[in-house]
């Protein structure tokens, strides 16, 4: 073991050459997202992404949790104007993608909200059979802010997405196996070793070929993703009545009451300016279109399927 580093919220280590281990370690919290602790781990991250010695990252968290989600409290305090201000989960999002060495995500238990837009945020999950993964943001009257929304579609499509995120229901391991999400589940207490075993083949592999195929799938996939749009209806939803009343409600372990005729209007969508469609634009709706409604890995086993 080259190095092992702690400190109050993150815990650091280098279990085998190459390796890199990053913990969420506010254990008693459940590791929720303070911004605190989101500090001390992009510092931690950025040092690792430097380091030389470093090819691969493993983000993890406890035994029993990897992270519940962002902390509900510091949500609490947050109006529209000042989460926009603020910029608010941004430099989570922007740390863990200027990242260029493979990053993989170690999950045991629950990776909930923000925590699980971390996972997807990483090159690859690998999780515990009893673990459980999900985007349950709009049960507190909020949207999930940190490409959640984004990359789950792109992931398991459309109507999947639609599914976990408007009713708040979470996946188990073995579900999110079978839709391409998770790309291996291990037994209960196991993750991490066998995840460093991974990272251990990956760090002794050509590290630049692997920085360049990141790099182009990563590509790929920001095609298919506007996070810009949902981080401004994400610092929008923290403008409403039903954020206060969620958050509330949360706070105070109650069921929300939520408000069924308030008098405000939905935010009006974008002008759009309507032209005839070609035959090229048809047939790039197709390639568009048709993983997000079913799933970038759903789609990739259809065409397997069918030889195209």
């Amino acid at each position: 073991m080259a190095l092992s580093q702690s400190s109050d919220l993150v815990l650091v280590d280098t279990p085998a050459d190459g390796t890199r281990v990053i913990s969420f370690n506010r254990v008693d919290k459940r590791n929720a997202l303070s911004q605190s602790l989101i500090s001390t781990f992009l510092k931690q991250l950025g040092e690792a992404s430097i380091d030389s010695s470093v090819r691969v990252i493993i983000i993890t968290g406890s035994k029993s949790c990897f992270s519940a989600g962002a902390d509900i409290k510091e949500i609490s305090e947050l109006d529209a104007a000042e989460a926009g201000k603020r910029r608010y989960l941004e430099d989570l999002c922007l740390g863990i993608k200027a990242v260029k060495k493979p990053v993989l995500a170690a999950i045991e238990g629950i990776a909930l909200g923000g925590g699980f837009e971390v996972a997807l945020m990483c090159d690859m999950i690998f999780a515990s059979r009893n673990s459980r993964l999900g985007l349950p943001e709009t049960t507190i009257g909020v949207i999930p802010g940190a490409g959640g929304t984004q990359r789950l579609t792109n992931t398991l499509g459309k109507y999947k997405a639609m599914e976990m995120i408007l009713l708040g229901r979470s996946i188990t391991a073995s579900e999110a196996h079978s839709n391409g999400l998770v790309s291996e589940i291990f037994d209960d207490g196991t993750v991490l070793d066998n995840t460093i075993t991974i990272a251990e083949k990956l760090a002794n592999s050509s590290e630049e070929a692997l920085s360049l195929a990141k790099q182009a799938i990563c590509a790929a996939d920001d095609l298919g993703r506007n996070d810009d749009l949902e981080r401004r209806l994400y610092y929008t939803s923290f403008g409403t009545a039903d954020k206060r009343e969620g958050i509330s409600a949360f706070l105070e372990k109650r069921k929300p009451r939520w408000a069924r005729a308030s008098g405000q209007t939905a935010a009006e969508a974008p002008r759009v300016v309507r032209r005839t469609p070609s035959k090229t634009d048809f047939f790039l709706k197709e390639l568009l279109v048709l993983p997000r409604t079913i799933g970038r890995a759903a789609l990739g086993k259809e065409i397997a399927r069918t030889g195209i």
